[in-house]
């Protein structure tokens, strides 16, 4: 199928040699999968706490921050007989055959939204990755630097010269260095208290968007990150993502065709240079509801492609003899 989002990100982590160790919390104990397949543990509603990379077997990189609203579950061999339904496309079959992924979108996992407030350590973690907020804290701790070095200098010197102002201006730049760490730590527990009220208010604010849309949160959810999957790994030296927050969410009406935009703010991992570093920023993405989604079976799923009017099995995801992309099988995709 094409644009497969989980395919296409174990071929480029195989590809780069990079493996992941994700570390989940579920059932009140420590479980991690590895890309690669050496560490396989079931998963079931487990949070994400960890995420370690490695580069041709080397640790190099690590991220602890997550969104614990996100829950994820991953197959589980004992029930393998067990009727399964993909929570992205909708397809249903033994929980066998999704061994690999699901045979038709190929997502390897479900994801489900829980309604709950997020820790003060969540915020505050936030805060301290902003580069916005770093930038801040250097110009107001070296701000404050100065004014004590040229302070003291004013206060025990004779005169007032050049030579003066060049001490002042050495003192200030060693003492801001020496104070950014206090101001770096120290200001986030300042500002920790007004956004993490500003932060509930919003929750707040999105599980009303949830009782009054009646949106399936758990479809939605799925269909948005294999979304965005597509998109992000689309960059050719992208080789992970998060979503750290879901900042917002609205809805409107396009053509007669509800859509909700959502705002996020997303963690990005890249490979450049054969160094793995992480970069924090803001995106938007806009869905579109599909009012004709088209319930898929196990086996041969056929329907007329739009474009040749060829019947085709929808779970290929590519007309075999015009090569259109039919869709449908999604409740949700971006516009």
């Amino acid at each position: 199928m094409a644009f497969l989002s989980e395919t296409f990100h174990l071929r480029r982590l195989t590809e780069c040699g990079v493996t992941i160790r994700t570390t989940y919390i579920a059932n009140g104990k420590l479980v991690s999968r590895n890309t690669d397949g050496t560490q396989d543990e079931d998963v079931l509603q487990g949070i994400r706490c960890k995420k370690e990379y490695f580069l041709q077997g080397k640790p190099v990189h690590v991220e602890t921050l997550f969104d614990s609203r996100i829950e994820y579950t991953y197959r589980s061999d004992e029930m393998e007989e067990t009727l399964h339904s993909c929570a992205n496309c909708g397809f249903t079959g033994a929980l066998k055959d999704f061994a690999e992924g699901c045979p038709c979108c190929d997502a390897a996992s479900n994801l489900d939204y829980t309604e709950k407030e997020l820790g003060s350590k969540h915020h505050y973690d936030l805060v301290l990755k902003k580069p916005f907020y770093r930038i801040v804290t250097a110009l107001l701790d070296l701000v404050y630097a100065m004014l004590l070095s040229f302070g003291y200098i004013v206060k025990n010197s004779r005169t007032f010269n050049a030579y003066d102002i060049s001490k002042g201006l050495l003192f200030g730049l060693i003492l801001a260095m020496l104070l950014y760490y206090f101001f770096y730590l120290c200001d986030a527990y300042l500002i920790l208290g007004p956004i993490k009220r500003y932060k509930e208010r919003r929750n707040r604010r999105q599980m009303e968007f949830w009782r009054r849309t009646g949106i399936d949160k758990k479809q939605f959810f799925n269909n948005l990150n294999y979304e965005v999957g597509k998109k992000y790994y689309s960059q050719p030296d992208m080789i992970d993502y998060d979503i750290i927050d879901y900042v917002d969410f609205r809805e409107s009406e396009q053509g007669g065709v509800m859509c909700v935009e959502v705002s996020l703010e997303v963690r990005k991992v890249y490979l450049r240079r054969n160094h793995i570093s992480s970069k924090y920023g803001k995106d938007k993405i806009i869905l579109r509801k599909n009012d004709h989604v088209i319930k898929l079976k196990p086996g041969i799923n056929l329907i007329k492609c739009p474009n040749c009017n060829s019947n085709i099995d929808v779970t290929k995801g590519i007309c075999d003899y015009c090569g259109t992309v039919p869709g449908g099988v999604q409740a949700w995709t971006i516009d």
